[in-house]
């Protein structure tokens, strides 16, 4: 009895001085990735409310650039620009407007940058007289197109916003001049001061202009390419700023959208970033991962205060842990065959035909594969077959496809494949081989004489189309090869079917 006493007390000890370290390090491994989650999601809450506020504060703007392009005080002014009556209602009718909507400034240039009137008329440094033709925004609206930039005024030394309008002549259709709205980007960061967070609005080149921190503006996210800093120049943007690399001590992304960062002041942050594609733009939110690291401390305090419940919590939050990880997996993974979703497939389908509008990746093609006579199979051999079938099926498109390609159970015995093809003939290779090795496949038990072959239709994009569009397409080219036999598959850049 003593023996087992003592075998019992050293168990105990042994509990008590090995596991309480494991226990100490799973429960603050939980608590941090559980508090990291957390604040991913509020960076993300954050993030997307900053950018709506920004699109409509500066939307508003947008639209009354182009109502000022179309006012009769200033199509009159660019067709009488020496009238000096035109030009003084040109100028009260500017001037009216901007004590009304609060912008820095309105006016209004000629086809050689010259501006011709301002609401600022009256100021001592007012911009009437002065050339902006080196500008973006202005070279862009004088090519009938909407001019958006952000620089410092050369005049005014204010750094702004600036939108910019062509104005047509309403009597020959032909851009006469440009209407100009500038907004100062001191009324912009208002809209994020009352936010517990650190933020930053970088320009299409990567320029810090927007920021929560003053010395992070006019810093570059990335090292910049001589040819930018020329352009930048040239357009006088940041009046001589050194656009120095942006200071960042560390960095390691974390669940593939957020990062852990720490930044000059040494501190630790969750960060994440989105795109304002109507401008260019690109918007970062950093979120202190302090208040988590207190969480982490917390559980070890715990861990040694009760140390022996706490094995147990571990055990059960290490299960819980695994059971998030797994449910993450099963969002985007069939249960059958272990293909993707088809909702996930749209989601990746539709952010990649978003990089091909930009230029930013290569073309896409669909092939939508469907097994032939599936429902005989179940019907003959019941649904546990059918399922049999379905999992070989699933093996074999992942066996075949390429890195990159991306394999989906689009419903019942009907797949989907994304291929990232060069060329149309990648994709047709591909299915070829898939819809072969179909043909080939081996069952086990009461169906180890089945052979199965599968129909498909290949679609690939067209620039400007939308997934449904071109999945339409697939679907209907899989539907012709159907009626047509089966066992064979129609690509929409030719005109017979393909036979594997």
């Amino acid at each position: 009895m003593i023996l087992i006493s003592q075998n019992r007390y050293l168990l105990i000890f042994l509990i008590f001085f090995v596991l309480t370290p494991l226990l100490i390090w799973a429960s603050t491994h939980f608590t941090r990735q559980q508090g990291l989650t957390e604040l991913a999601e509020e960076t993300e809450n954050d993030l997307m409310l900053f950018a709506r506020k920004l699109e409509d504060y500066l939307t508003g703007y947008d639209r009354l650039a182009g109502s000022v392009a179309t006012s009769r005080q200033v199509t009159a002014l660019l067709r009488y620009p020496w009238d000096k009556q035109i030009v003084s209602a040109a100028n009260s009718y500017l001037q009216a407007l901007n004590e009304e909507v609060h912008a820095s400034a309105i006016y209004v240039m000629d086809l050689d940058g010259n501006t011709l009137a301002a609401s600022n008329w009256q100021a001592e440094r007012t911009f009437v007289g002065n050339n902006y033709g080196f500008r973006y925004y202005f070279q862009r609206a004088v090519k009938g197109l909407i001019g958006r930039d952000v620089a410092v005024g050369t005049t005014s030394g204010v750094l702004g916003y600036y939108v910019a309008r062509p104005v047509f002549d309403p009597q020959s259709d032909e851009i006469s001049g440009v209407a100009v709205i500038k907004v100062t980007l001191d009324e912009l960061g208002l809209l994020f001061s009352d936010l517990d967070l650190r933020l930053l609005v970088a320009d299409r080149d990567g320029v810090i202009f927007l920021a929560s921190e003053d010395p992070w503006r006019f810093k570059s996210l990335r090292p910049l390419t001589v040819t930018k800093i020329e352009k930048i120049r040239r357009f006088k943007r940041y009046a001589g700023a050194s656009l120095t690399l942006w200071p960042m001590r560390d960095e390691q992304y974390w669940d593939g959208i957020s990062k852990l960062v720490v930044l000059d002041d040494g501190k630790e942050y969750l960060t994440q970033a989105t795109l304002l594609l109507s401008r260019g733009w690109e918007m970062h939110v950093f979120k202190p991962t302090l208040e988590v690291d207190e969480h982490a401390y917390f559980a070890v305090t715990a861990s040694l205060l009760v140390s022996a419940l706490l094995f147990l919590a571990a055990l059960y939050m290490n299960q819980r842990y695994r059971y998030l990880q797994d449910l993450r997996a099963a969002a985007i993974h069939d249960f059958l065959t272990g293909l993707y979703t088809r909702r996930y497939m749209e989601d990746v389908a539709n952010a990649h035909i978003s990089r091909i509008n930009r230029g930013q990746v290569n073309t896409v093609s669909v092939a939508m594969i469907d097994i032939d006579h599936f429902k005989q199979v179940n019907d003959k051999f019941g649904h546990r077959a059918g399922d049999q079938v379905l999992r070989a099926v699933g093996k074999a498109i992942s066996s075949e496809i390429r890195r990159g390609d991306i394999p989906v159970r689009y419903g019942g015995e009907e797949f989907l494949v994304i291929i990232n093809a060069h060329n149309e003939c990648d994709a047709g290779h591909l299915v070829s081989r898939i819809l072969e090795r179909l043909k080939s496949l081996s069952f086990r038990g009461h169906i180890r004489k089945l052979k199965i072959t599968a129909s498909a239709g290949v679609a690939h994009y067209r620039k400007g189309e939308s997934l449904e569009d071109l999945l339409q397409r697939a679907d209907e080219l899989l539907y012709k090869a159907k009626e047509d036999g089966r066992d064979r598959f129609y690509d929409d850049e030719y005109n017979t079917p393909e036979k594997p």
